[in-house]
């Protein structure tokens, strides 16, 4: 598939382009619409025709699905069934089922590794020439914006994007000699933690979120990769992680981590984003490395953390390049009526009835999820709500140094990724373990892409 590409520079760009906009427009309610007329064509004209029902086939996160529904339900007077699983692993089984038995689904939400294939399987739709989208390609991020197009075509709405970033207890780090000087280097990030263990300051230093999952494992891998310079594959699907690579490099300073320096707690190895986070807020830990940048609310978050207003976010070393990507509502090609799928759409990634980004507006302030459209990402009502739980400069910085996930790991928009991805994560977490060395794992690891890609 070819894809429309958006550099680092363009990414910065674009920030620097809207910031002046935004300065030049004068005030303007956040996430509102420029062009009300626009508005009420786009998003308050009701379909001609009305359907019994919409769905949505979703992952649970807290209520989210429960609210915008209602308030769908409470404008358009259409019921909306909600199919709701516990997590990203069932829902995808959940969704590919669905669509197997041949039942309706409208729109469903996806990672940026189940894309390709749900595009590849039939499952989602593009959006093109449906009312209003051209406004919302215009307001996506460049990084939101590139990923969403596959093939000249648009193919969903953005959830939420996403950095691949450290913290640090401020506490802890205080007592191990290094007040307000976190780590710059990877070697920095080894020493400081050998004096915290020797010193008694942790007994391991550094969490790494390394439980076996899609993202989980592998995203810590892939970004230490990606901040050294490297990357997993080329632009052809050739793996790149033979012998005096980087990957190499960067998988023998993860494993060194737990089996030659001990400073990593073992327990990483069990751990996914939101788990790592809950041991990291005990307190007992320096460093906590790589999660999702969102994670932050729930760091410093009173009711959820014992250590709130000690965790900082903190960018990887050097010039702090670091994954990023954005994960996509999308609409299913087996949807019942196109026009009200695009509705719930839209209710789900982009503007409701009154022409607000109501559910972007809601999870980036309550949860601290980056919205995928700059007019949200840049309001002062997001940065407000935000202050008190990350440095918003700092947050920003680490965005601004993130590659896209795709160039670092192209193959993950192909569809042999996720069962690649499987052979994956039991290679990296024996090498972390110790019962087989880093060379084995990459070639293992490389032989299992040659083989997926057939």
């Amino acid at each position: 598939m070819t894809k429309v590409k958006t550099s680092l520079e363009d990414v910065l760009m674009a920030r620097r382009n809207f910031l002046k906009a935004l300065a030049a427009a004068g005030a303007a309610g956040a996430g509102m619409l420029p062009n009300m007329s626009f508005a009420q064509e786009a998003y308050a004209a009701r379909p001609d025709k009305d359907v019994d029902q919409v769905n949505l086939v979703v992952w649970q996160y807290g209520n989210i699905y429960e609210e915008i529904a209602a308030k769908f339900e409470a404008d358009w007077g259409i019921p909306v069934e909600k199919v709701i699983e516990p997590n990203i692993e069932p829902q995808i089984a959940k969704l590919t089922t669905m669509f197997a038995a041949g039942e309706d689904i409208d729109v469903f939400v996806s990672i940026l590794s189940t894309m390709a294939s749900y595009i590849d399987q039939g499952i989602a739709a593009p959006l093109d020439g449906l009312p209003g989208v051209e406004a919302y390609i215009e307001d996506m991020t460049p990084l939101a914006r590139s990923t969403a197009t596959v093939d000249g075509k648009l193919w969903g709405l953005p959830y939420l994007s996403i950095a691949w970033a450290f913290a640090y207890n401020d506490e802890l780090l205080t007592k191990a000699g290094f007040e307000g000087k976190p780590f710059q280097t990877w070697d920095e990030l080894t020493e400081q933690c050998l004096k915290a263990k020797a010193d008694g300051v942790s007994n391991y230093p550094l969490l790494w979120v390394g439980g076996p999952a899609l993202e989980t494992l592998p995203g810590t891998w892939f970004s230490q990769v990606c901040n050294r310079g490297g990357r997993i594959f080329d632009e052809d699907m050739n793996p790149e992680m033979g012998p005096g690579s980087i990957a190499r490099e960067a998988l023998q300073y993860f494993q060194d981590s737990f089996l030659k320096h001990e400073i990593a707690d073992p327990d990483s190895l069990n751990l996914k984003f939101l788990p790592a986070v809950k041991v990291f807020n005990t307190g007992k830990h320096l460093y906590l490395g790589t999660f999702h940048n969102y994670f932050m609310n729930q760091m410093n978050d009173p009711a959820q953390s014992p250590i709130a207003g000690k965790g900082r976010i903190h960018g990887l070393p050097g010039d702090g390049a670091t994954l990023v990507a954005t994960w996509y509502y999308m609409m299913s090609d087996a949807t019942r009526d196109r026009e009200w799928a695009w509705k719930m759409l839209q209710y789900l990634g982009g503007r409701t009835k009154d022409g607000v980004y109501t559910q972007a507006l809601s999870l980036a302030k309550s949860s601290m999820l980056y919205p995928g459209f700059t007019s949200v990402a840049q309001s002062d009502e997001v940065r407000e709500a935000w202050s008190d739980r990350v440095d918003v400069d700092v947050l920003a910085d680490i965005f601004d140094s993130g590659v896209n996930y795709e160039k670092v790991v192209p193959a993950v928009t192909e569809p042999w990724y996720s069962k690649w991805n499987e052979q994956l994560n039991l290679e990296l977490t024996a090498c972390l373990k110790g019962e087989i060395s880093v060379d084995v794992a990459c070639d293992n690891i490389t032989a299992a892409a040659i083989a997926g890609k057939g």
